[in-house]
């Protein structure tokens, strides 16, 4: 399949195996997480369609076998034809910077609304969405439990409460195609201009990090993650289900700090300042944020979920139901996502 132009303008329904002869559309392809998926499919064979705004930056894409169609999930008019006859949709796209919470809800709910509704009027032969969620929607666990897919969601953020609302839209689509929502923990590696900021941070031999007590996090390697996404869609499992993706093990900053510290082959030091600073910086980005109408790195939305003593969860549902059990160690991840961030001028 040759490298299309976009396509302007332009899924009964119960199956537990995806047709790799069939098209799959990907939302969100040129972020971190959809640019990763792209190249699993690709290399898994199958044929590969990604819903990308004009304005997007599709360097990536353009150098695979994918056809690109051009649009937003504000506007399904413009494309909705050119998804005729898609069996699968990986949904990836999400908004995890915004101004205010409006803006949260209008692309991670709303814009999931829409491209459901377009999918199920325009798209008869639908047959698997797969949603990308986030352990945001279910909030932050307790020091001493992780959380289970059972217990009952409680964000902190707006952008917690927005993914949470996406996934309602999803769950309303039960009945009609199979769907599927997985909620990873935090995700690093290749392309992730998230965590780049803690590379970058170590290399010059410190890792600044809010708060002076020991806080607990669940990690998951990108390519890790592309694998849960693809066996959520190959698996045969009842509609409606969710899990959570991670490693089994949790980590604090010290290990992750030294994990990367050894992937650069140098000592580094962690200074923790009082979260009272984190605070007054994350309200200083509100401020700009309400002057300038743009998004800031550092809000009080971010900190507020920074400074949660844990954020873990058990991904034991995703082992038993999907036979998915993460290769890449916190070690061999550090270390590929430096070759990876030096290889391409990162670092």
């Amino acid at each position: 399949m040759v490298i299309g132009p976009f396509v302007d303008g332009s899924l009964n329904r119960q199956s537990s195996i995806v047709n790799r002869q069939s098209e799959v559309l990907v939302t969100g392809a040129t972020g971190f997480v959809g640019g990763n998926l792209v190249e699993a499919l690709l290399k898994k064979g199958y044929s590969v369609a990604c819903l990308a705004r004009s304005t997007s930056d599709t360097r990536y894409l353009r150098n695979m076998p994918v056809r690109l169609i051009a649009g937003d999930l504000e506007n399904s008019a413009k494309w909705k034809d050119a998804i005729g006859g898609i069996e699968t949709v990986f949904h990836c796209a999400a908004l995890i910077k915004a101004a205010n919470r409006e803006e949260f809800f209008r692309a991670n709910q709303l814009g999931t609304r829409r491209l459901l509704e377009a999918l199920s009027e325009g798209n008869p032969s639908l047959r698997h969405f797969i949603h990308l969620s986030s352990l945001a929607a279910a909030g932050p666990s307790s020091p001493d439990r992780r959380l289970l897919e059972t217990d009952k969601p409680n964000p902190i953020s707006w952008y917690g409460e927005s993914k949470l609302e996406s996934e309602h839209e999803v769950l309303k689509y039960t009945d009609s195609f199979r769907v599927a929502i997985l909620r990873p923990s935090t995700v690093y590696g290749p392309r992730d201009r998230g965590t780049l900021l803690l590379f970058r941070m170590v290399k010059m031999g410190c890792l600044c990090t809010p708060g002076r007590f020991r806080r607990r996090f669940s990690l998951i390697h990108v390519n890790d993650l592309t694998d849960a996404i693809i066996r959520a869609a190959e698996t045969d499992i009842p509609s409606g289900e969710v899990f959570f993706v991670s490693r089994p093990e949790s980590h604090t900053w010290d290990e992750v700090g030294r994990a990367i510290a050894e992937a650069f082959g140098k000592k580094y030091r962690r200074i923790a300042f009082p979260a009272a600073i984190a605070r007054t910086a994350g309200s200083a980005g509100d401020l700009w944020s309400f002057l300038t109408g743009r998004p800031a790195t550092v809000s009080s939305q971010k900190v507020k979920e920074l400074l949660q003593a844990s954020w873990t969860c058990d991904p034991s549902k995703a082992s038993a139901r999907l036979g998915f059990n993460p290769r890449i160690d916190l070690e061999s991840g550090t270390s590929s996502t430096v070759r990876w961030y030096r290889e391409h001028g990162w670092l």
